[in-house]
């Protein structure tokens, strides 16, 4: 047993990154992985799925939070918000996980001004579809419904976090995100 691990999954950043946010992900990749090979497309396992990759989302998301906390006295921020840009500005993949966790947190965005197009609803993170076939001729009409998964963009966000995550477990450059 690592010393890090007495600490248990949510008593350090490093923790978190390692025993949440890389596992949920690696259990999202695993439940696809095996959706495909058993051939599972319905809109129920696709549904689970979605679950899993917001589990992984929220997980990468909320790193910052921990890295935040667990190093405040060191930062030159006024506040986490104040980090969170600094860092999303920094780097762009993780803004945009963010902006995909967030969409599914808050359902619709919003500002001071109310209601936020711009920035990613939860209803934009899947593409549900509905086909209608009308057949006027023979009097019949066919619906049928498809639940497409996974979202190209979205995966790719997802994988980049992953992969900037896993970086920096194997090798930290927490100089770098101080410094955001």
């Amino acid at each position: 047993m690592k010393f890090g691990s007495l600490a248990g999954p949510l008593g350090s950043y490093r923790n978190y990154i390692t025993y949440i946010a890389l596992s949920n992900f690696s259990d999202y990749e695993l439940l696809k992985q095996e959706n495909m090979e058993n051939g599972r497309t319905s809109a129920s396992d696709r549904f689970k799925e979605v679950r899993f990759y917001l589990n992984a989302a929220e997980s990468f998301n909320n790193i910052l939070d921990y890295f935040y906390y667990e190093n405040e006295s060191s930062l030159m921020h006024k506040n986490i918000n104040d980090f969170r840009s600094g860092v999303h500005k920094k780097y762009p993949d993780l803004d945009a996980i963010a902006n995909i966790a967030n969409a599914y947190k808050h359902c619709v965005r919003e500002n001071k001004k109310g209601k936020n197009s711009r920035l990613p609803w939860a209803k934009d993170l899947q593409k549900p579809i509905i086909h209608v076939d009308i057949n006027i001729p023979n009097q019949t009409t066919e619906l049928t419904f498809s639940f497409v998964w996974p979202i190209q963009e979205n995966e790719e966000a997802l994988t980049r976090a992953f992969q900037f995550w896993v970086g920096y477990i194997k090798n930290p450059f927490p100089d770098q995100i101080l410094s955001a």
